[in-house]
């Protein structure tokens, strides 16, 4: 199962747990792939990175860091979208769209919003878990 996971859940499961975490742990576990592209990568590591300094846990960012840039599908996105109210979450449809996903994963109300985009389920981290099993 192909997902496209946006950053937000992404800190959740590395810094706090909960059904973030359990997506992060079918990741780990090679029971999902999880797309990204250039963009999202730059924001998961500049979100990491910071979030590390903050809760003095830099080994931990920078492991997942790694773990990330090694084990993503990185997508050559060139679709453009404009379908979501905050523009800066184009980029997750963007990298839907043209990965083939299955879902984008996600906690964030603007994504959420839109139900689906292009066929692909936009569903909160706990409705995945629940999918996947």
């Amino acid at each position: 199962m192909r997902i496209v996971l946006d950053a937000n859940v992404l800190a959740s499961g590395i810094f706090w747990a909960g059904y973030p975490f359990r997506v992060l742990d079918l990741w780990a576990h090679d029971r999902i792939v999880v797309l990204a592209s250039e963009l999202i990568l730059r924001e998961y590591a500049d979100l990491l990175r910071d979030l590390g300094r903050e809760e003095d846990k830099e080994h931990l960012a920078d492991s997942w860091v790694s773990f990330i840039f090694h084990h993503a599908v990185l997508i050559d996105v060139r679709s453009r979208v404009d379908a979501c109210r905050d523009p800066d979450d184009n980029k997750y449809l963007e990298c839907a769209i043209d990965g083939g996903a299955d879902f984008v994963v996600s906690g964030d109300g603007d994504l959420l919003s839109l139900g689906s985009f292009g066929g692909i389920p936009i569903v909160k981290p706990r409705r995945f878990v629940e999918i996947v099993g």
